[in-house]
């Protein structure tokens, strides 16, 4: 039996979703087409290699350390090429393993940070290690990645003319994927479809996104607008933040990489309780973005919030539940065109059979994480942080900062790697 006074409101709420879904559609679309852009992406050989430094941030990785490192240390390069480890206040056995790989490796270097911050410590981490070097190429990355043998030779091979950029693809791995939980498989395939994101908008030369732990800019690049700058104080953002400021402040142009050996695995979390507090950190700093950028999430957020009420309101009401259901429909017929397409361009299609799952997931939890990593505090490598800060008569004691005096500093396992 219908409900009427809900058969007004589910009918004006469709008229409004299905518009939404329809400008969204096209959105996507258009980042299909940005995916099969990069295509276009010239990559050569240059008549002298340059010195390249790979800066890596480690805190608390002893675990990790030696099985990266015996990784990146396989370097193919032509060029001079060293690798910076910056040890930021490890409380682990970081320093001994870096001392015993640096004696293994001649073209490995480590640096201790001993202060805390109170900005971003791994822009901090990052900072120092470009001071330290005078290399003509930065790469960073994380201590917790693989890299195939040529990926510095790929990641330079894009720095042609008038290119001060180059974003890499990062995906989510472990060795046994057999093995690997669902609910694992499926937050891979959605941190897969944000590079998918970032990578479209750059094929058509807008620079929305990147990813820290694959990202390669020339020194003059950095330089030219002052390193981090302002964006220092935001504890997540080294790489979003810094493409953003360079497609503002500079002319240089920023490409995506899509050949395999320009591929970055990094190690997931592999709790619950690790993703939730991984997804919070990234989305802490979604008020720094620029305009244009910071109204795309927020329309976004907005249009899935309405996306997620139109079937309950309409299953509730008894009326118009064909409609909702084709809107749906057409949501994920858009979405799996964006997927199946970046699949396809960087020859990673092992996690389509969970696009199904994965897109109740992103839906539902795109707004709640992108809204609540604005308030709720978060850990991050021992310590917590919160992006916005309440006044205190209106912060309920679930939303303060644990220990608010005094951050947390236990170390971290793999199990909580963020």
């Amino acid at each position: 039996m219908e409900i009427p006074k809900l058969t007004g409101l589910v009918s004006a709420l469709l008229v409004v979703v299905a518009g939404l879904t329809a400008v969204y559609a096209v959105i996507m679309l258009v980042f299909a087409i940005g995916l099969r852009r990069l295509r276009r992406n010239k990559s050569a050989a240059p008549d002298s290699w340059p010195s390249v430094c790979v800066v890596m941030p480690a805190r608390n990785e002893a675990e990790v350390l030696p099985w990266t490192l015996d990784s990146l240390m396989r370097q193919n390069y032509p060029g001079k090429w060293e690798v910076i480890v910056v040890d930021d206040r490890s409380e682990d056995n970081t320093p001994t393993v870096l001392a015993e790989l640096c004696a293994k490796y001649s073209g490995l270097r480590s640096l201790r940070i001993e202060e805390q911050s109170t900005g971003s410590p791994k822009k901090r981490a990052l900072a120092a290690g470009i001071a330290a070097s005078d290399s003509e190429v930065i790469l960073t990355t994380d201590a917790d990645c693989q890299y195939h043998d040529n990926w510095l030779r790929g990641m330079v091979a894009h720095l042609t003319e008038g290119v001060g950029v180059v974003a890499g693809l990062t995906v989510f791995d472990l060795p046994d994927y057999a093995s690997v939980p669902r609910w694992q498989k499926i937050q891979w395939l959605d941190f897969f479809v944000q590079n998918f994101l970032a990578a479209g908008s750059l094929g058509w030369g807008h620079a929305a996104s990147c990813n820290g732990s694959n990202l390669c800019y020339r020194r003059e690049v950095y330089e030219s607008i002052e390193g981090f700058g302002a964006g220092a104080s935001v504890v997540s953002g080294d790489d979003v933040l810094f493409a953003q400021r360079v497609a503002q402040s500079t002319t240089w142009k920023m490409v995506f990489a899509t050949t395999q050996e320009t591929l970055v695995r990094s190690l997931p979390v592999t709790t619950i309780r690790g993703l939730f507090q991984q997804r919070l950190r990234w989305a802490s700093k979604g008020l720094s973005y620029r305009g244009s950028m910071l109204f795309f999430l927020f329309a976004i957020y907005f249009y899935y919030l309405l996306l997620l009420v139109l079937p309950v309101l309409a299953v509730l009401g008894n009326t118009l539940i064909s409609a909702a259901a084709a809107v749906w429909g057409l949501k994920l017929a858009v979405d799996a065109v964006l997927v199946i397409t970046g699949s396809r361009v960087f020859r990673q299609e092992r996690l389509l059979p969970y696009f199904p799952e994965y897109e109740f997931w992103h839906t539902l939890t795109t707004p709640c994480f992108g809204l609540a990593g604005l308030l709720l505090p978060y850990r991050w490598k021992g310590d917590w942080y919160r992006t916005a800060t309440l006044p205190k008569a209106l912060r309920p004691k679930w939303l303060r900062l644990r220990g608010d005096s005094k951050p947390s500093r236990q170390p971290v396992s793999l199990a909580e790697k963020q």
